[in-house]
């Protein structure tokens, strides 16, 4: 029972369930541009362009980032200046970075292939 807890405990819960609940921010992005660079080709697709698919993307500050085709989230999120900057370096042989503008409606999405080469997204969020 709550009310049996020593005081400062009691603060503490209160204080951690609330503080959790105040932080997280939730984005929902959508690609509207691709481009991918490697040693021996440049490609790029523009909005209403061909393009097969273009790809979706939920942000959480708490948890992480991820494709919407994909379960798990990763990366570690934070808020600075009004970017909202996730990284990941747990790719193999490489790294990727999303951030979205303090307007919150701009996003970029860049992964490094080290040696290989890179593919950046952009496009557009929405605040969930």
């Amino acid at each position: 029972m709550i009310t049996s807890w020593p005081r400062g405990l009691t603060a503490l819960v209160i204080l951690l369930t609330f503080s959790s609940n105040v932080t997280a921010e939730l984005y929902f992005c959508r690609e509207s541009a691709t481009v991918s660079i490697d040693p021996y080709n440049v490609s790029s697709s523009a909005e209403g362009g061909d393009v097969p698919s273009r790809q979706d993307w939920i942000i959480d500050t708490e948890r992480g980032w991820r494709r919407s085709d994909f379960p798990d989230y990763r990366g570690a999120c934070q808020k600075n200046k009004g970017y909202v900057v996730c990284r990941t370096g747990n790719i193999a042989f490489g790294e990727a970075t999303l951030s979205i503008h303090p307007n919150d409606s701009n996003f970029v999405v860049v992964y490094l292939d080290y040696g290989l080469g890179a593919l950046v997204f952009v496009g557009k969020c929405s605040r969930g």
